[in-house]
C-alpha cells in the first residue's frame, strides 16, 4: 500500500481532519515500510524510525520550530534554522514522511486515556474537550502523589496549599494548561473546580491558579499524552495486523536538578 493511504484510516477513524493535520514532509507516493507513532519527529524519535525501517512517522505535534501557531512566517523563511535543519536533513536522508495527527488524536483517545491512566471515574461534564470529575475529597497533597505514581514520574510541579481537600477536578492535559490556552483554563475556572492536573503549564496559568484558590498539578505535555499515542498505535495495529507499527515514547525534555 502506499504511504498516502493511511490517510483514509485516519479519517475513518476520527472524522474530518483539522487544518493543522496532514502531510507536511515526505513522499507519499512511496511504499510503506512500517510507521512509528510518536508525540513529535524530534531527532530521536527519527532515528528510532530509520533503525525500525519505518518510512512513515505520525506524530502528534507540530514537527517544526517555531510551531505553525506561534508565528505567520512562510515555512520556507524558517526551515534552514537549526533545529529544523537537524529534523528535515534526517527525514531527507532516512527517506522519510510526516503525517500529523493532532485534534483528531484528541478527540479519539488523548484525553479519555489520560483520565483513564489516572483512574478517574468517568466525567461528570464532557463537553468536547473540557473535561470535569468529581471524586472523594482529599488532600492537594495526597492526590499528587496518587498522580505521581500513576503516571510514575520522578517529579512534578505543585501549585496551592497542599493541605487543602480537592474533590472537584478539570483535566487540561497536553498544551491546555499553558496560558495560551487562557480560554479553555478561564473556563475550568468558573465552573468551579478547585483541582487542575495539566500536561504543561506556565507561570500565568499558576499564578491564575493561585489567585483563584485552585490547586494545579502539573505531569508533562509528553507524559500526558503518550498513553492515548500508545493506544493508537494499537488500533492502527489491529488494522493492519501485517504491517510493523512502532510506537516511541517522548521521554520527557527535562531532569530533575537539585
Amino acid at each position: 500500500m502506499k504511504i498516502k493511504e493511511i490517510e483514509k484510516f485516519l479519517k475513518e477513524k476520527t472524522g474530518k481532519l483539522g487544518e493543522e493535520e496532514g502531510f507536511l514532509f515526505g513522499n507519499t507516493e512511496e511504499e510503506l515500510k512500517g510507521i512509528l507513532i510518536s508525540w513529535m519527529a524530534t531527532t530521536a524519535a527519527i532515528k528510532k524510525a530509520a533503525k525500525e525501517n519505518c518510512n512513515l512517522m505520525i506524530v502528534h505535534e507540530d514537527p517544526f520550530f517555531p510551531p505553525s501557531y506561534a508565528h505567520n512566517i512562510a515555512i520556507e523563511k524558517y526551515l534552514s534554522n537549526r533545529v529544523n535543519r537537524a529534523r528535515t536533513e534526517l527525514l531527507s536522508q532516512y527517506r522519510i514522511t510526516v503525517f500529523r495527527a493532532h485534534g483528531s488524536l484528541d478527540r479519539l483517545c488523548i484525553l479519555d486515556d489520560f483520565w483513564k491512566v489516572l483512574g478517574f471515574p468517568k466525567p461528570i461534564i464532557k463537553e468536547g474537550f473540557y473535561c470535569i470529575f468529581e471524586i472523594e475529597p482529599i488532600k492537594v497533597k495526597d492526590l499528587a502523589k496518587k498522580v505521581k505514581r500513576a503516571m510514575r514520574l520522578d517529579a512534578m510541579r505543585v501549585t496551592g496549599d497542599l493541605n487543602k481537600k480537592v474533590s472537584k477536578i478539570g483535566l487540561p492535559w497536553g498544551g491546555l494548561g499553558l496560558s495560551i490556552n487562557a480560554g479553555f483554563i478561564s473556563w475550568m475556572l468558573d465552573y468551579g473546580v478547585d483541582a487542575l492536573i495539566a500536561g504543561e503549564t506556565d507561570e500565568y496559568s499558576m499564578m491564575a491558579a493561585a489567585d483563584s484558590n485552585v490547586a494545579l498539578i502539573e505531569t508533562s505535555h509528553t507524559e500526558s499524552e503518550n498513553p492515548g499515542l500508545s493506544h493508537f498505535a494499537k488500533m492502527l495495529k489491529k488494522r493492519f495486523p501485517k504491517l510493523k507499527i512502532i510506537f516511541f515514547s517522548c521521554p520527557r525534555p527535562w531532569t530533575f536538578f537539585i
